[in-house]
């Protein structure tokens, strides 16, 4: 069959969740993947595309600021929280954007998607710092809060992409909502992250054949 592909983002998603909620996570990009141009917008996509926006802005705040003014009721709290967030953490980043590029990580049929700073939808923001130091950061954006776990699988998937992304730069994962940037540690096993990964990926494939039965 061919690759099945998910965002980056879902896929952290999915990695995260239990049992059900991966199934539920299969069913609901099966369904996109099936009627793209009827999927609707994603509930935090406005505030995905502001914040590479706002890295790229003179006045990162005020562009966050306008996209939580415009946000709906159901929406408003949890923009509020990662508009909160987002101050707190880019108070301490002093960085600028820089461009990233666009690549997919696979194995078992699985297609990972890792979007660009030139692609439309939830992708990673290319960061450069006054030492000239380089990141490449994906803002996670749900309210629970983000396990160590769940993000060393993310940033694998990134470290083992950066020279496609952005050469030289050092993976994170931002818990926005806490301002909580998240890094490989020095000591963490590679090998054993990339077997994880491989029966992540063996299991989503399962589930969506599943749901295609």
């Amino acid at each position: 069959m061919d690759s099945v592909r998910i965002g980056l983002g879902p896929f952290l998603d999915y990695v995260r969740s239990t049992p059900r909620g991966c199934v539920a996570i299969v069913k609901s990009q099966r369904r996109m993947y099936l009627d793209p141009d009827g999927q609707g917008s994603s509930f935090y996509g406005p505030l995905s595309a502001g914040l590479r926006r706002a890295v790229n802005s003179t006045d990162p705040e005020q562009v966050i600021a306008e996209v939580v003014k415009r946000s709906r009721p159901e929406q408003r709290r949890h923009y509020e929280e990662l508009q909160s967030g987002f101050g707190r953490w880019w108070s301490k980043t002093k960085a600028s954007g820089v461009p990233v590029a666009s690549t997919e990580w696979v194995r078992a049929e699985l297609a990972v998607r890792v979007l660009g700073s030139r692609e439309p939808g939830s992708g990673v923001l290319g960061l450069r710092y006054r030492d000239g130091k380089t990141e490449v950061v994906l803002p996670y954006l749900k309210e629970p809060e983000l396990g160590r776990d769940a993000a060393n699988l993310t940033l694998r998937i990134l470290e083992l992409h950066m020279n496609e992304l952005l050469p030289g730069a050092i993976p994170v994962v931002l818990d926005l909502r806490r301002a909580a940037p998240l890094r490989l540690r020095s000591n963490t096993n590679r090998d054993d992250l990339d077997a994880v990964l491989a029966g992540e990926a063996a299991k989503y494939v399962t589930h969506w054949q599943a749901a295609a039965a």
